[in-house]
């Protein structure tokens, strides 16, 4: 992920940074990248039709699958400071045949400052069984409509 920009992700999602997210050291403490980074993801896997099921157990996707994360990982790359107003964005690496890779990134709103990067592995999951599941043809048109182009698995 060297040299990119905001606009090299499908999905974006502004915020600002508020002082209550700042830490002893005086910077943003390092648990918030991952609400940063859900903040990009959540919205991405609704736009791919992966929701799941709600919390009333009610599907939202045919079957009662929806994703789970697998794992998720961080690489700090500069600290962000008060005040900030920042960008978090999301796009898919890889999609194998029940898991997906999605890129993250959190940048300056009006500098492009790249303050961190990282992946999270999506799976998908049926809510009733608890087992992984192949991930819906559905799933996987509309995240190569996303990013305009085809994933192998």
């Amino acid at each position: 992920m060297a040299d990119i920009s905001p606009k090299d992700f499908p999905v974006s999602v502004p915020f600002t940074l508020h002082w209550s997210e700042m830490d002893a050291f005086g910077h943003a403490n390092n648990a918030r990248t991952f609400t940063w980074f859900e903040s990009a993801r959540i919205p991405y896997l609704s736009r791919v039709g992966l929701t799941g099921p709600s919390g009333s157990g009610d599907a939202r996707a045919p079957g009662g699958i929806g994703p789970i994360l697998k794992a998720t990982q961080a690489e700090y790359l500069r600290p962000v400071v008060f005040p900030a107003r920042l960008v978090t964005c999301a796009r898919t690496s890889r999609i194998g045949n029940s898991s997906m890779t999605l890129e993250h990134a959190v940048f300056g709103e009006e500098d492009g400052v790249l303050y961190t990067k990282g992946t999270a592995v999506i799976v998908a999951l049926n809510y009733v069984t608890h087992e992984t599941v192949p991930m819906p043809a559905h799933v996987r048109a509309a995240i190569e409509a996303l990013e305009g182009r085809t994933f192998g698995t």
